[in-house]
């Protein structure tokens, strides 16, 4: 089996191939371009993605449904705020995230898909706490 069918699931994999960007002689690839791939797969579904606040238990926490119908779902994830580490792009509104800024985060109990991610806390503290 080449490398790039081991790294990744059977959805990521096809999304992929869907988009033309698979090796088209399916030949085992070196990791930096399997993630590349991911990304590009990824990108080409960020309208897909649904992100929604279902409540604030506290003041540093939110609980968070995140819907993306090419990667996976997360009905109630618990997110804490934190300093990003690196930059990035709010999940919620798009807007640039500079590392330094305060955001949420998931709260990684496990490996999860959406680890990445973050929200910036302005937009988070729009929703009152419950």
């Amino acid at each position: 089996m080449p490398f790039h069918m081991k790294t990744s699931d059977a959805w990521s994999r096809t999304i992929v191939m869907m988009h033309s960007c698979m090796n088209p002689a399916g030949l085992a690839m070196p990791p930096r371009e399997v993630h590349a791939l991911r990304d590009k797969a990824a990108d080409a579904f960020g309208d897909a993605l649904v992100v929604s606040v279902i409540e604030r238990p506290t003041p540093t926490t939110a609980t968070i449904c995140w819907r993306d119908p090419t990667r996976c779902s997360y009905r109630d994830q618990s997110w804490r705020i934190r300093r990003a580490r690196r930059r990035g792009r709010c999940a919620m509104s798009g807007e640039s995230i500079a590392a330094g800024d305060f955001v949420y985060a998931p709260i990684r109990t496990s490996s999860v898909c959406n680890g990445h991610a973050m929200i910036l806390a302005s937009v988070i503290e729009q929703y009152a706490l419950s």
